[in-house]
């Protein structure tokens, strides 16, 4: 899956098919209706088994998520029923309010809705999902968030997907908007524009799950090494690994339902990216040679820690992690 599209699609429809998709959609809607740590142990479940497909279905389940919020029941009953089942996917597009400076992407008024022109710099999913939550600024700096179809028009153009070290076959593209049309029934909701900030501070240790199952799955490659070649420093350090992991994940888990606790997130966080990037080298180590294969799971772990070391980061997640990074072992 974390080369192949069509294997890739066929795992996502293997979620949708058993109703995995509607994790975050509520059971009057047709979904499962998981509480937070339910949902977060999924997510560490699926970054273990595969980190594209992981990082491809959250996708969806954040649009899911954002659409569950809204204040637009119409929307709400057009939407979320079929995104429950999977007979529609989307993504999501709004890293682009992270940015400092003019806004990237903006939205006018118009006599029917709004009007989005300017970029969205990252949307996952291109080809594969076919409609997209995404926020724009509006002049009065607050953030609106809107519902469309993910497919080029007259007003939406995509670049070709990109070329990316690791899960580069979730196919990212960059959108570029132009007088793009949005009617009023569209419109999740309008928040204040100091959303994505006060959202970032929340939600510090909730990416600690896909790290977590990484650094999981960096150890299961160490056990399939054991196997074939038992040396007894690959199964103590294989043991060793999973013990701390075992720490760092009752320690994230803990930050992620004490959210108030910012400088407790910024550790839990950092801890699980630098753990899952040991676990990961581990594997890479204990494979030998065959761990600098493409088609090796050694490799494919390796790479995909370094996607959920930098996936929803923010500047003080980034300072914690390399002050996590140069600190003596």
């Amino acid at each position: 899956m974390d080369q192949d599209l069509a294997a890739l699609t066929q795992g996502l429809d293997g979620l949708g098919g058993r109703g995995w998709l509607g994790l975050r959609v509520p059971e009057e809607f047709g979904g499962l209706g998981f509480d937070d740590r339910a949902f977060r142990r999924f997510q560490e479940t699926c970054s273990r088994c595969s980190g594209a497909l992981a990082f491809l279905q959250t996708q969806h389940q954040s649009a899911c998520g954002f659409l569950a919020k809204s204040e637009n029941e119409d929307l709400k009953e057009r939407t979320l029923p079929k995104l429950a089942t999977a007979e529609r996917t989307a993504g999501i597009a709004f890293s682009q309010l992270r940015r400092t400076g003019n806004p990237l992407l903006t939205a006018e008024p118009s006599h029917s809705g709004y009007l989005l022109s300017g970029k969205a710099p990252w949307i996952t999913g291109w080809g594969i999902f076919d409609a997209c939550v995404t926020a724009a600024t509006l002049p009065s700096g607050d953030t609106i968030f809107v519902w469309h179809r993910l497919e080029e028009s007259r007003g939406f153009k995509v670049s070709e997907p990109m070329r990316l070290a690791s899960i580069e076959v979730a196919q990212t593209v960059s959108g570029e908007f132009v007088d793009f049309a949005v009617p009023e029934e569209d419109i999740l909701y309008i928040r204040p524009g100091n959303w994505i900030h006060e959202n970032d501070l929340i939600n510090i240790a909730l990416q600690s799950p896909f790290s977590l199952g990484c650094a999981r799955a960096g150890i299961d490659v160490m056990r399939d090494a054991f196997a074939k070649k038992p040396i007894d420093a690959i199964a103590l350090t294989a043991d060793s690994l999973e013990k701390e992991l075992e720490c760092c994940r009752d320690e994230a888990y803990g930050a992620m339902e004490n959210k108030g606790d910012t400088e407790r997130s910024l550790n839990a966080r950092a801890w699980a990216i630098h753990l899952a990037g040991r676990c990961a080298h581990a594997a890479v180590a204990a494979s030998s040679g065959a761990g600098n294969s493409m088609q090796h799971a050694a490799q494919r772990v390796y790479r995909e820690a370094l996607v959920f070391t930098v996936s929803a980061q923010t500047t003080p997640i980034m300072e914690a992690t390399l002050r996590r990074l140069a600190s003596p072992q």
